[in-house]
């Protein structure tokens, strides 16, 4: 039934495992490790592999006191009898071990702990306990209740019926006098208050109609009218837009840079919820002696307001709960640590947790890259792709900034032919930041502007191109298989 069962700690220590199939790898838990549990999907109910054409099902359970992961692998096939046996197996052994290994944890160090506990007998006694407890309940027979008659209601004689009949004319008796007690009430006392609101009739008069005004085709405008469509601002000296530029960059560049500082992740929301909720002595002093493991009803009140907050950033809701079951699997029988707090706990686990999601398989360092196209004697290209308002040209504006801050040439392709005001948008940046801007107008083929751009960026020694696009979701397999920049290494940043 079981195929293969194995206890690990969360660090990737195997402390026990046992294979029915002796050629059966830890292949699977492996694949289960690095996509389920590294992927923060450890809130699924199980997990599929297939070995040897032939589809197995991982189901899991979690120690977070003692940082275990028990795992079973058994068929695919099994009905819904067998799979409650795995389900007792998996709780039962998760018990057992749990109790052996917290027993000799204060005396044996981890690698002693292995070598002195032997789990086979154990587990083999499990697994004949649960056999045998199904055995029993298969081979019992079953209650009256239980069975198809014993289920369906029972209809009652004659003499029940006349007693029902009898009730219920007794209870409409009853509901009809409270009625008529109610009215009689209501009658002596009169319905007070004004009578009912009536809507006097309002004589409007009736504006006289006017004559028709001649349409003016001319264009010419009296002063008047000239002024009603004057949307600029009223008084002061007119301001160029050069100059009016000169005036931010004096303001926010005075020294013509920018300078790029780490966020400083001091400051927090929760810390005055945290303060209210350890102040007072006797939080004090339960700190100090310890709490009880962490529950799901501890819990699911503070995730639940993570799982909102996530969704108000534009998280998918789908995604937000997988990230707050994950989350929640991972602390459920975890203890706070001294002078920590629920609430600290749950945000500690919820950084962690979009940390691991967020952090890429690969480093990412964009610099060595270009130097090494600039050697090459190309220029490196990144694409900037995303829907609409996400915020793709206002990014490309901080890049290019970041870029010429490491002494880099930076030009910017106006290859979101599409948007109205997107190429005049990136002409106001490129002159707040001294780049070259290659565009051709609107309702240009995107793909043909920025192969334009990168050649004209080679012959420019510019170091690198930054393309802005226009918006298009991830899903739609025709705008995203546009063939940018085929004939060079491309960064694509969505």
């Amino acid at each position: 039934m079981i195929e293969q069962f194995s206890i690990f700690t969360k660090g990737g220590r195997v402390l026990w495992s046992r294979e029915e199939d002796a050629e059966m790898d830890m292949s699977g838990v492996n694949s289960l490790v690095q996509e389920v549990f590294l992927g923060e999907r450890s809130g699924d109910d199980s997990y599929q592999i297939v070995y040897e054409a032939s589809k197995y099902l991982l189901k899991w359970a979690f120690d977070n006191e003692l940082d275990l992961i028990f795992v079973a692998v058994y068929p695919a096939i099994l009905n819904n009898q067998s799979l409650k046996l795995i389900d007792s197996i998996l709780s039962m052994v998760q018990q057992k071990f749990s109790k052996m290994w917290q027993k000799k944890a204060s005396t044996l160090t981890a690698r002693q702990m292995m070598e002195a506990i032997d789990f086979d007998d154990a587990y083999d006694d499990i697994v004949k306990k649960v056999q045998k407890t199904n055995l029993r309940q298969k081979s019992k027979p079953r209650d009256f209740k239980d069975t198809k008659k014993g289920s369906e209601k029972k209809k009652p004689n004659e003499a029940e019926k006349k007693k029902i009949e009898k009730k219920e004319e007794k209870k409409k008796e009853k509901e009809e006098a409270r009625r008529k007690s109610i009215l009689a009430k209501i009658g002596k006392k009169g319905r007070g208050g004004p009578g009912p609101m009536r809507k006097k009739k309002s004589v409007e008069k009736q504006a006289k109609p006017t004559a028709k005004k001649a349409r003016n085709w001319n264009g010419d405008l009296t002063a008047e009218e000239a002024a009603k469509l004057d949307m600029g601002e009223k008084g002061g000296d007119a301001v160029s837009e050069d100059q009016r530029l000169e005036q931010f960059r004096q303001e926010y560049m005075p020294e013509g840079k920018i300078e790029f500082e780490p966020d400083d992740p001091s400051s927090s929301d929760d810390d005055d919820d945290e303060k209210a909720s350890s102040s007072g002595f006797y939080s004090f002093f339960k700190s100090l002696a310890g709490q009880k493991p962490l529950e799901r009803k501890d819990l699911e009140p503070i995730l639940e307001k993570v799982k909102s907050d996530l969704t108000a950033k534009n998280v998918a809701v789908d995604i937000a709960e997988k990230i707050t079951e994950s989350v929640l699997t991972a602390l459920v029988g975890k203890v706070v640590g001294t002078f920590g707090t629920i609430r600290g706990t749950v945000k500690a686990a919820v950084e962690k947790s979009l940390t691991r999601i967020l952090t890429p398989k690969r480093v990412i360092n964009i610099l060595p890259e270009i130097q090494a196209a600039k050697r090459e004697g190309r220029p490196y290209v990144i694409v900037f792709i995303g829907v609409n308002g996400v915020g793709k040209s206002t990014s490309l504006a901080k890049v290019c900034a970041y870029l010429q801050s490491k002494g880099l040439k930076v030009s910017i392709a106006a290859c979101d032919t599409f948007r109205s005001g997107a190429v005049e948008q990136l002409r106001t940046h490129t002159k707040c930041l001294d780049a070259r801007l290659f565009e051709r107008g609107y309702n240009r083929d995107a793909a043909g502007v920025a192969s334009d751009a990168i050649a004209q960026a080679k012959e420019m020694k510019d170091n690198v191109v930054l393309v802005d696009t226009a918006g298009r979701m991830q899903d739609n397999r025709p705008l995203m298989q546009v063939g940018w920049c085929n004939d060079t290494s491309t960064f694509f940043l969505f």
